[in-house]
């Protein structure tokens, strides 16, 4: 049997044990912990672990803090972030978001919906780790995923330098995230879209029928879970989006591939 590439951590010992049996039965080996304590001595001990699955409200160490904990060992071994959380904590979930973790369920969760969130991690993973190959020789262009991340780190490196949300804009902000999700290929649901943009479900909610309405983006079924609604640029916002980053490379002399 494959050593396990994914960690799940919930401090529920009954839900751990679920959703443990419930990914063994999808043909997904796991290692669990109760506590964050446990999961960084896993982490440590186990270096084919590539996704760690986890709850945000955990007693001593929570989700956020293992995640902050977790991110210089992520810069050696690429190890994706899923968080997961109730509707008391949807707003720490935009914590774990900047953490880039890479997507956000809420319980109760079903085995497939981790697992297919599980896949989606493992793909952006296994991207991250070909692009690391080439660290030591950068190629002439830069490849355009990662400009796109680079421009939302910049965001995050103003939220960090002036006072958070004092330049905020909801729109903008699902606009940018949906151009980095796309260039990595990777889908992104309403419930996701609203909490990266940091502001107010309802808010969020409007901001996106507002988007619509100006055809900029379109709601989606997830072809692979019909209950989840995925959240993709239109034509025109992508070519929008296309403008903008190309004309903000070119101000800075970068080319793009």
């Amino acid at each position: 049997m494959a050593e396990p590439q994914v960690l799940l951590v919930d401090d529920d010992p009954d839900v751990l044990e679920e959703l443990h049996d419930g990914l063994s039965m999808l043909g997904i080996p796991s290692l669990t912990a109760t506590t964050a304590v446990e999961a960084l001595d896993l982490v440590q001990r186990n270096d084919p672990l590539k996704v760690i699955v986890t709850d945000l409200q955990m007693p001593r160490i929570d989700g956020i803090e293992l995640l902050q904990k977790l991110s210089v060992r992520r810069r050696k071994h690429p190890m994706a972030a899923i968080v997961i959380t109730g509707h008391a904590s949807l707003d720490r979930a935009v914590g774990a978001l900047r953490l880039q973790a890479v997507d956000f369920l809420q319980k109760p969760l079903a085995a497939e919906e981790v697992a297919h969130a599980i896949h989606r991690a493992l793909a952006i993973v296994e991207d991250e780790a070909l692009a690391a190959n080439g660290e030591d020789d950068p190629p002439a262009t830069i490849a355009r995923p990662n400009y796109m991340k680079a421009l939302v780190a910049a965001r995050a490196d103003r939220d960090a330098i002036f006072q958070a949300g004092l330049f905020s804009d909801p729109a903008w902000e699902m606009m940018l995230d949906l151009a980095v999700a796309e260039a990595s290929s990777r889908p992104i649901s309403v419930t996701s879209l609203c909490i990266a943009s940091g502001a107010p479900t309802t808010t969020a909610l409007r901001r996106i029928d507002d988007l619509e309405e100006a055809e900029l983006v379109k709601r989606v079924p997830d072809a692979r879970d019909r209950r989840r609604i995925l959240v993709v640029l239109t034509e025109l916002g992508r070519s929008r989006m296309e403008a903008f980053v190309q004309r903000q490379a070119d101000r800075f002399g970068i080319k793009l591939d």
